[in-house]
């Protein structure tokens, strides 16, 4: 029973940190979406951050996060019914088909959930929630990616072989690019702390970057975590070597 626990406590760590890094890049998407418009978005942040193009090395680090964290929740559990990646298509797509039928105008809150902080009341804990869910079942998606079919899960391994081989130069740019999001993390903290006046007067804007300062901190730390225990170099080695014995042994029957 506590090897089960273990195991479901490993897999739940494991997609919180997939479900950390597609956070992490919705915020980026959605700041460089507004900066698409306005080229100096970012300076509602100054002088703490002024300079856009750090937000480069936080896309970095979430896409190289996801690795480590799905090696990180490789255990063995029994599926109920369906693969994970069912339940996640669904998690998605019931939030996304509500939305585009009852309020199409707030479809793009999944790309850019600032667009949510202009609802007031229930209707912005309905599309939060909904984007929770969205989130949630891609991060699941993710996570069982590689058994939607076996060509895809062959042209992961081929992908696998090249990150093996490449894998000192991925775990410098890992380690760069986590040092560069905490900065960005630390100097967004930094304005928090600057405009406290703006959580008295119940800034629902001012309340999101909280949380998005939190977020990326996570991002960050957990991406040093990951090159520190060398999960370029040890695990995504033998998790390669396992499935290629799997799929050997597939062959021979």
């Amino acid at each position: 029973m506590s090897k089960i626990i273990a195991k479901l406590g490993r897999k739940t760590l494991s997609l919180a940190l997939i479900f950390n890094s597609m956070a992490s890049l919705a915020s980026v998407v959605n700041i460089l979406v507004s900066s698409y418009f306005n080229a100096y978005s970012w300076w509602f942040f100054s002088p703490y951050l002024a300079y856009g193009l750090l937000f480069v090395f936080i896309i970095a680090t979430a896409v190289l996060n996801i690795v480590p964290a799905k090696l990180l929740g490789k255990v063995h559990l029994k599926r109920i019914l369906f693969h994970h990646y069912v339940y996640g298509f669904l998690a998605s797509l019931i939030p996304i088909t509500l939305t585009a039928v009852y309020t199409p105008a707030y479809a793009l809150v999944f790309l850019m959930p600032s667009l949510g902080l202009q609802t007031t009341g229930l209707q912005t804990i309905k599309i939060y929630s909904g984007l929770i869910f969205v989130y949630g079942g891609f991060a699941l998606m993710i996570d069982d990616i590689r058994d939607v079919s076996m060509r895809f899960g062959k042209t992961l391994d081929r992908l696998k072989v090249w990150a093996v081989k490449s894998r000192e130069t991925i775990q410098k740019v890992h380690f760069v690019s986590s040092l560069a999001t905490i900065y960005v993390a630390t100097l967004l903290c930094a304005w928090c702390l600057g405009n406290v006046a703006m959580m008295e007067s119940g800034s629902l804007w001012y309340a999101s970057n909280v949380i998005v300062a939190a977020n990326l901190l996570v991002t960050g730390f957990w991406g040093l975590r990951a090159v520190e225990a060398k999960y370029w170099f040890s695990k995504l080695y033998s998790d390669l070597s396992k499935a290629q014995t799997i799929m050997y042994k597939q062959y021979e029957i």
